[in-house]
């Protein structure tokens, strides 16, 4: 951790900006517990001199930096300095997340100042700001330990130097294509299904005037432009955007435009992943060792953690690999050989060790193809726009309402317990209130005992007065006897003693007769003294009957009484009505006592009027507890009804897995810093580099899955075309723009990083024999078998060969002017009849069928004549599209279009034979080709010519190679001449 401490000086001046008080409304709307514009102000004097946590941020997109302050671990404030360098504006608020823990914790600054003064006006200003010295801190001590080191290996520098061209120039090129032309006014916003209590991303707009949306803009709201996201539909004069994050209904002005919004955040993410890598901030430290010096550390594969579910042997040592590589690892899955269950598994064994996953891809369907198949026990989040039906219900605005169920579900029976407690409806409340008043009974009655017993008491004293002297004075002549009969039977003791000495002394033989004479006159003295003594037993006696007599007299008396008979009946019925009450008091109490159990201890409830005092003021205590218990409850709940985005950054916090696209990962708003233990990049053959790093960076470890022998990525071509303009000489440059990361790094990475799944269960076997000699050199094995049943074709490839029909109904043309369709894409009347025809054929059997084409008008017109024929356009528009939109997924029958027939042999967009692979290899049952075969045959790019004709030649040989006329004779009953 990097702490470098700055002294700021003896005061630092602060102004609040003039749209902060705006801010800090809204945040507290979200967030209650954030202060106002006075709380801060407190904060900060209290913070006097004392050190604050603190980062220089970099400004982005033409913005200064600015300092950011972490307060007492709670909040942090965003601070720009005054142009007269005398302070700072305070421009905003934050509550601090995790991951401004994380940044704080990875390196920053402490600052002090002697005190923090708000001022109203820039102009009171009196101190330094102090920002050179933040700024110089913040550039040697932790930029210049983290940073661009001077001893970075040259190829790494180099690497990054040709990274940061490519995106600047990618933005250029973004830049220099849109303006910020206002497209359309609007009058109204509503959110759609009416969620309007929580953050949506989906709003509606009602249009005002001439609107020049189109469906899949990009756009943002004039005068806020982090309010931005693409246009979803577009309905009359009702517009659905879907925003880039979700947005509280309350921030979206209710009147304004829409405004096209160029997209130059993928190419802000990229710049900020290279610059982390390029500053050592990378949580994969070895990230460039791999990628540019193709260097791997060593490691051993777990050999003891099992998959879920089996997995075949390239399958298993796959994850093996995967689940310990320190560094990375790459895994190729050619078609129908399991990846997304390989990386199922691998997801849910690094899970099950506690280490969180990010799940990646460049496109929306990647991510989720991997997402909607892992188990459910995983806390599973998608992060981003874009998502496809299968992941809704783990988009953070889906777990969080499903969270905030749960937590109602939960805390009910709670806010049922605190319930009792409610002043004005609570039972337990309404206990209390009684026995309180109980026990105020209780006082009473024994008052009123306490009463009933003295005047019992003065009359008992008058009426029997005077026995009770005569029996005073008996008790004192009596103790009078008493002392002297005891002084007495002392004298007797003492003589009986001396007598007994007298007559032993009696025995001498010299003075005996001596001692015997007062042996005898002691004797006599002993009876006298013992006569005494009886007399005075005698007179005792007499004085303990008398007494007695006297006793009895009182006794008597107070039996029979008339007065005291009726004031001790009084006196016992109070006593007996104070028990009553002690004893209803304690059922009260016992009653009090089993709503309040296990929320607070409380004293054990007896009979006793101190044991039930006691016991109440325990109870009223822990009334006040539930109180307020019920209040926070309450008020928690209310606000997560209010305010789901609340429950967000907890969501990320503890999610096993996180899923979002490459620049998703960066700009989805929620993930910020979160680090993550291993990213799993999905589809990576069709990744740019650039693009692959912003995931990379953002976790210690990486797998590589995808088949750089398939779809390559989205092509740039004014980016390609300016490469090879300006850098002819530059091959690198272009190997970046036209290959993956995965395709660039996979013939270097040794085995015991790589893994090459081998065994297919999807197509038939004889197509992926096809498959795998002509672009896997004959390595994968089929691990299915399929009987084929289809009364239309003999094998489960098929080649209809459209040659033999007449050139001018088979070739291929340009879109009319009155069509919809793009004017520089490719259509075949003849191809699109012929899948139409065939679509409708297995539509009508119940069959899984979809139709791969490679134009856009292509796809228009076999899907006009589709809806026409099926009168559904949803599920013809799921079913007729690209080849890339086809990618990892698989259908039952794949009807395949070339749509070119041209004397020329030009055959355009099969200039890759890659896109050929992924659209044959998406059959699970059988493949049937449309084509013109002369025209394939002799085509001018030989990669692809080579492919055709070992094609032809397979279905010829193991398949069936039909004539067009003959299929729709048999499909029709026309006959093609």
């Amino acid at each position: 951790m990097t702490r470098t401490f700055v002294e700021l000086g003896p005061e630092v001046g602060l102004v609040w900006s003039q749209n902060l008080p705006t801010k800090i409304f809204k945040q507290r709307e979200r967030y209650p517990m954030l202060p106002d514009l006075n709380g801060i102000a407190r904060d900060l004097w209290e913070l006097a001199a004392q050190p604050i946590p603190a980062r220089l941020e970099r400004g982005r997109q033409g913005r200064g930096d600015f300092l950011k302050i972490y307060i007492d671990g709670r909040y942090g404030l965003s601070l720009n300095e005054t142009k007269d360098k005398r302070g700072y504006w305070v421009g905003g608020i934050h509550p601090m997340h995790f991951d401004d823990h994380d940044k704080i914790a990875r390196g920053g600054l402490l600052v002090r100042a002697g005190r923090w003064s708000v001022y109203d006006h820039p102009n009171d200003l009196r101190a330094a700001s102090g920002w050179d010295w933040i700024e110089k801190a913040w550039r040697t001590e932790i930029e210049g330990r983290a940073g661009d080191d001077p001893g970075m290996p040259g190829p790494h520098s180099q690497f990054l130097d040709r990274l940061e061209t490519l995106v600047e120039e990618g933005r250029r090129i973004e830049l220099s294509g849109k303006g910020s032309a206002r497209l359309s006014a609007y009058r109204s916003v509503n959110s759609v299904a009416a969620l309007r209590k929580s953050a949506r991303s989906v709003h509606s707009f009602q249009l005002v005037g001439r609107s020049r949306l189109n469906v899949g803009a990009r756009v943002h709201i004039e005068g806020e432009p982090d309010l931005r996201g693409r246009v979803a539909e577009i309905e009359e004069d009702l517009a659905t955007i879907r925003f880039e994050r979700p947005v509280d209904f309350g921030r979206i002005p209710q009147m304004g435009s829409f405004v096209e919004s160029p997209n130059t955040l993928q190419f802000d993410k990229q710049a900020e992943a290279i610059a982390m890598v390029r500053r050592g901030e990378s949580r994969n430290p070895r990230l460039l060792t791999a990628l540019v010096d193709r260097r791997f550390q060593p490691f051993e594969p777990d050999s003891h953690c099992e998959p879920a579910e089996p997995l075949d042997d390239s399958q298993r040592a796959a994850f093996a690999k995967a689940l310990t590589v320190p560094d990375l690892a790459v895994i190729q899955g050619p078609p129908g050989t399991g990846k997304t269950r390989t990386i199922r598994q691998l997801v849910r064994g690094c899970a099950d060790q506690g280490q969180k996953v990010l799940v990646t891809s460049y496109t929306n369907r990647g991510v989720d193809n991997v997402l909607k198949e892992l188990p459910s026990d995983l806390l599973i989040l998608r992060i981003g726009e874009g998502v496809t039906a299968d992941c809704d219900h783990l988009t953070l605005e889906a777990r969080a309402v499903e969270l905030q169920q749960r937590i109602r579900e939960r805390t009910e029976p709670k806010l049922t317990r605190y319930a009792v407690a409610d002043p004005e409806t609570g039972t337990g409340d309404a206990l209390l209130r009684q026995l309180l008043n109980d026990l105020d009974g209780i006082s009473a009655a024994a008052e009123q005992a306490r009463r009933s017993a003295a005047t019992l008491a003065r009359h008992d004293a008058v009426i029997t007065l005077d026995r009770r002297s005569r029996l005073a004075e008996m008790e004192d002549l009596g103790n009078r006897y008493r002392q002297e009969f005891a002084e007495i039977d002392s004298r007797h003791r003492a003589l009986g003693q001396a007598e007994a000495r007298a007559a032993r002394a009696g025995q001498w033989p010299v003075v005996g007769a001596l001692f015997r004479r007062r042996a005898e006159r002691v004797r006599g003295e002993q009876s006298e003294v013992a006569a005494g003594l009886e007399r005075i037993r005698r007179t005792l006696q007499t004085i303990d009957r008398d007494r007695r007599s006297v006793q009895e007299e009182i006794a008597t008396l107070r039996a029979g009484h008339p007065e005291l008979l009726r004031l001790r009946k009084r006196h016992d019925e109070h006593v007996a009505r104070h028990q009553v009450l002690v004893g209803k008091t304690a059922e009260v109490a016992e009653a009090l006592g089993m709503q309040l159990a296990d929320v607070a201890p409380l004293p054990p409830v007896t009979a006793d009027e101190a044991a039930l005092v006691a016991f109440a003021r325990a109870a009223q205590d822990c009334l006040a507890l539930m109180r307020r218990r019920l209040d926070l409850l309450t008020r928690w709940r209310g606000a997560l009804e209010r305010r789901t985005e609340q429950l967000y950054a907890e969501l990320v916090r503890y999610a096993d897995v996180i899923g979002a696209t490459c620049i998703g990962v960066a700009t989805a708003g929620h993930l910020g810093d979160v680090g993550f233990d291993l990213v799993v990049a999905d589809e990576a053959g069709q990744i740019a580099t650039q693009d692959l790093l912003v995931p990379l960076v953002r976790a210690r470890r990486a797998v590589l899955v995808g088949d750089h022998v398939q779809l390559p990525p989205l092509e740039d071509r004014e980016l390609l075309a300016w490469v090879r303009r300006e850098r002819p000489d530059d091959p690198t440059l272009a190997h970046l723009v036209t290959q993956s990361a995965f395709e660039l790094l996979f013939p270097y990475v040794p085995a015991g990083h790589r893994e090459v799944l081998r065994y297919q269960r999807r197509m038939p076997e004889m197509l992926a024999r096809f498959i795998s000699r002509q672009f896997y050199g004959g390595f994968l094995v089929t691990d299915v078998d399929r009987p084929h049943r289809d009364e239309l074709f003999a094998a489960p490839m098929a080649f209809v060969d459209t040659s033999a029909v007449a050139a001018s109904r088979r070739r291929e043309r340009r879109p009319r002017p009155d069509e919809p369709w793009p004017q520089k894409s490719t259509l075949n009347d003849l191809e699109a009849a012929i899948l139409t025809e065939l679509a409708c054929y297995y539509q009508a059997r119940g069959g899984d069928w979809a139709v791969i084409l490679p134009y856009s008008a292509q796809i228009g017109l076999v899907g006009d004549l589709l809806s026409k024929r099926l009168r559904d356009d949803t599920d013809v528009a799921r079913r007729v599209a690209t080849v890339d939109s086809f990618q990892g997924g698989e259908h039952d029958t794949i009807l395949f279009g070339f749509t070119r027939s041209n004397a020329k042999g030009d055959i355009g967009f099969f200039d890759d034979v890659r896109r050929s692979n992924v659209a044959f290899s998406r059959a699970k049952h059988r493949l049937i080709l449309v084509g013109d075969a002369g025209t394939l045959l002799n085509a001018t790019h030989p990669p692809f010519r080579d492919m055709t004709r070992a094609l032809i030649d397979h279905v010829r040989d193991y398949g069936d190679l039909r004539a067009a006329s003959e299929v729709m004779t048999q499909l029709a009953g026309e006959t093609f001449r």
